[in-house]
């Protein structure tokens, strides 16, 4: 599986976020969860995530890891 790489620029991330809070207030939480795995992940949850539950699970889930990625370096989404 590939990972989620797709960049945002900030005011399109923020444009992610109220949609995805718009979503789940409206009670539509799958199309809610596909929101919220396309806003890039910070660095550092990432990192702990990837400690926690090991980078195949991560990408896996497809959250999008692009901002790791930007941060840590294409090495980092190897084991």
């Amino acid at each position: 599986m590939e990972p989620n790489l797709r960049e945002y620029t900030v005011l399109e991330a923020a444009d992610l976020g109220y949609k995805w809070f718009e979503l789940k207030e409206q009670g539509k939480f799958e199309e809610a969860e596909k929101i919220r795995l396309e806003i890039p992940l910070i660095p550092g949850i990432a990192n702990n995530y990837k400690e926690r539950f090991g980078i195949e699970n991560l990408i896996a889930t497809g959250i999008n890891l692009s901002e790791a990625v930007k941060y840590y370096g294409k090495e980092w989404l190897k084991s």
